[in-house]
């Protein structure tokens, strides 16, 4: 177990080659800061002999107020004790208290999915329980080493895993449990369980190291810390918080975030669906019964190139997103098929600020979407009729002049 702690220990405060949409990410010395619009972390190794504790302190804590975000910093046992008078000193407060906890995955094979007993389950199995299962995660007592709505909000890469397990009790969730890899070192991180029940988290926990191909890797206390040594975790070292929070009030959301299926991006799309008479196919067109009003242009019917297309297409839609939404209102973006985001035009794609994610407006092989949660405004772009549809009188004005410039007139007009 030494080793596995040794392992992690020294990754700590390493840049990590991904992370979650709408968090900026900023390497300063030996500190990594991640800025999520509502609050900011601290990551380090340990320091070493001779560092100016007291001047790194002072330095994040300038960083994080000029976003105005509250920040936490972990301080490990094993860290230098100046570490901790310097941010008392600093004006921090001392938080939680937490055991470190690590246990190997168990024999079997990562990549065949085994599930867990009768009465605890994977929400994907019943996802119709999404709903009841987050506002358990989310009003559970913690702190949690990452809370549920975070972890939701990250999604997860391409290298990295999210499961999510339940309680069922006479057919309803009453507990969950979450776990999720992490990207900067070769661990899983138990996010929380919301009961600290000996069998729930003996099954949760079994459940995820049968399936997982690395060692868990868990923060607790209490009755919690007890029951996972049962399980068959052990002590790797101690864990403290020390939060801070600069003059000024906070944004209360991400700038930008994924959209998790389960709880986002599923009910969007179905109601889009709905709504829009959306028919995917390659041959029956148009895909959509487009609202009133609205226009719709060729992507090619001006027949003579036209250098970085794409580029100018989404340009044009993104000012004309700003002008149409109301400040703070999200825009979302989907690429059927395929992961979602939200994201606020007013607070990405601005120095020191996360990018606009998503892959634009041009459709490059598949149907891509920006709209607003009402469904009152928004493009459709159609990959194999190479259009693009625009409708919402605000979003039309702001659009119309510049798009029919660079494309020509619409194809089709409603209103």
């Amino acid at each position: 177990m030494g080793e596995r702690w040794a392992e992690y220990d020294g990754l700590r405060g390493r840049v990590p080659s991904w992370h979650p949409v709408g968090v900026v990410v900023r390497a300063d010395g030996p500190v990594v800061r991640r800025h999520y619009g509502t609050h900011g972390t601290v990551e380090h190794a340990p320091l070493k002999p001779g560092t100016d504790i007291a001047g790194l302190v002072r330095h994040q804590q300038e960083g994080f107020a000029e976003r105005g975000e509250p920040v936490e910093w972990k301080v490990y046992g094993h860290d230098a004790p100046d570490l901790s008078r310097a941010l008392t000193a600093a004006g921090f407060t001392p938080g939680w208290e937490r055991s470190v906890l690590i246990a190997e995955e168990l024999p079997g094979e990562p990549d065949v999915l085994v599930e867990p007993r009768n009465d605890i389950r994977s929400l994907y199995a019943v996802r119709e329980q999404a709903e009841r299962a987050w506002g358990i995660a989310v009003g559970s007592p913690g702190p949690h080493a990452v809370p549920y709505a975070e972890m939701i909000a990250d999604g997860a890469s391409e290298d990295g895993d999210v499961y999510i397990d339940v309680l069922l009790q006479h057919r309803e969730v009453t507990a969950v449990g979450w776990v999720y890899a992490d990207l900067t070192r070769p661990f899983k991180v138990v996010g929380g369980l919301s009961s600290d029940d000996a069998e729930f988290v003996q099954g949760c926990t079994a459940h995820w190291r049968t399936q997982s191909s690395r060692p868990l890797l868990a923060e607790a206390g209490g009755l919690l810390r007890e029951r996972l040594l049962k399980a068959g975790f052990m002590e790797a070292a101690t864990v403290r918080s020390y939060h801070w929070r600069p003059t000024g009030t906070p944004e209360i959301t991400r700038p930008a975030q994924f959209l998790d299926w389960l709880h986002d991006d599923g009910p969007l799309r179905d109601r889009f669906q709905t709504e829009f008479d959306f028919k995917p196919s390659t041959t029956s067109l148009p895909a959509i019964s487009a609202p009133v009003p609205s226009a719709v242009w060729h992507l090619h019917a001006h027949h003579r190139p036209v250098p970085d297309l794409p580029e100018q297409i989404d340009a044009i839609v993104q000012r004309g997103l700003l002008t149409a939404t109301k400040p703070g209102e999200f825009v979302y973006w989907l690429d059927w098929q395929h992961d979602g985001y939200r994201y606020d035009p007013r607070r990405t794609d601005l120095p020191g600020r996360p990018p606009r994610p998503g892959k634009g407006t041009y459709p490059n092989g598949d149907y891509y979407l920006h709209l607003t949660d009402d469904l009152r405004l928004g493009t459709f772009g159609h990959p194999w009729e190479q259009t693009l549809t625009v409708w919402g009188p605000p979003l039309l004005a702001a659009v119309e002049a510049e798009l029919t410039e660079l494309l020509g007139e619409p194809v089709r007009r409603r209103g």
